[in-house]
């Protein structure tokens, strides 16, 4: 595996541009050399889920076919882990795109309010229940 191998670019449903590098494909290697004894899994058996070859699943890893990000996704739901906690490009999108945004939310309480107060992120409803 050379360390000299090009960014991958992968264009995802949203348009966006996935860029995968040596080391998120070395990243996936390492997950799987990990998880595989954890899970007692083969490398056949981790093919056939993922609906491939054992050849094509073992290029994938090793760099001789393109990743795509339907395998990456398929590949960590299996093993029970997240992307964006195990690929750096997929860490750095994750980090770079927090966004604030407003949300409401509506209760019913099944009594009268009496108070409604708020201490830090929490709202705290007093209210009367009649039994």
């Amino acid at each position: 595996m050379s360390l000299c191998t090009p960014p991958i670019k992968v264009i995802t449903k949203r348009g966006w541009t996935m860029v995968f590098s040596e080391e998120d494909r070395q990243a996936l290697y390492n997950v799987w050399m990990s998880q595989k004894a954890k899970m007692h899994l083969t490398q056949m058996e981790m093919a056939r889920r993922l609906n491939l070859t054992q050849l094509e699943f073992s290029h994938l890893l090793r760099g001789d076919s393109s990743l795509s990000m339907t395998f990456i996704s398929q590949f960590c739901r299996h093993l029970h882990i997240e992307p964006h906690r195990v690929l750096p490009s997929l860490k750095q999108t994750a980090t770079s795109e927090v966004k604030a945004i407003c949300l409401k939310n509506r209760i019913s309480v099944d009594g009268d309010i009496q108070h409604v107060s708020i201490e830090g992120n929490q709202v705290i409803i007093e209210y009367i229940h009649y039994a």
